[in-house]
């Protein structure tokens, strides 16, 4: 894992490797973590506090698919 790996994963948590999260970036390059579970499970919130530290709803994501 490389310096700015472990830099994001300690800023967003769990979200960074997580197959349910989206990364959404505004024209002002500011950036949000959207959690996909949050369209069909109203327990999880839209775009979560960062860095989340435990979610029932982790799935780990394949290396390869970001």
């Amino acid at each position: 894992m490389t310096d700015s790996e472990r830099e994001r994963v300690a800023r967003v948590g769990l979200c960074a490797g997580c197959r349910h999260a989206r990364v959404i970036r505004s024209a002002k390059s500011s950036e949000f973590w959207l959690c996909e579970l949050s369209k069909t499970d109203a327990r999880f919130n839209k775009y979560p506090r960062l860095p989340v530290r435990a979610c029932r709803g982790f799935a780990r994501l394949d290396p390869s698919a970001r």
